[in-house]
């Protein structure tokens, strides 16, 4: 079977590391987004260094709203071997601002290139 490995990470620091440690682990190629939750948004709402309209992108591109999403669909036997790494370079993820990783299983893959 196949899962898709959803990552949302916080501390940008540790990109590189858990982009190397996903590889290793197993994930054939993982997708990268530029992402921004809704506490953030939330939270710069009250800023007053933003424009009086704010676009997303304004509020993607301040200083402390960034985050990354990453995501790769990988098979079931790779998955604890993702999450051990990537707890191991983060720190356990019910900690704060360390991030949230969750795993979807998928009933159908199409064009999977194994590593």
């Amino acid at each position: 079977m196949y899962s898709l490995v959803v990552m949302v990470l916080h501390n940008l620091t540790h990109f590189d590391a858990v982009m190397a440690a996903w590889r290793a682990a197993g994930a054939p190629a993982i997708t990268i987004l530029d992402s921004v939750g809704s506490r953030e948004l939330s939270e710069q709402a009250q800023r007053d260094d933003l424009p009086m309209m704010p676009t997303i992108r304004d509020l993607l591109q301040a200083e402390d709203a960034p985050r990354k999403t990453l995501f790769s669909v990988v098979e079931d036997q790779h998955i604890d071997a993702m999450i051990r790494a990537t707890e191991e370079i983060v720190g356990h993820l019910s900690g704060p601002e360390k991030g949230i990783l969750f795993v979807v299983p998928t009933s159908r893959v199409v064009g999977y290139r194994r590593p």
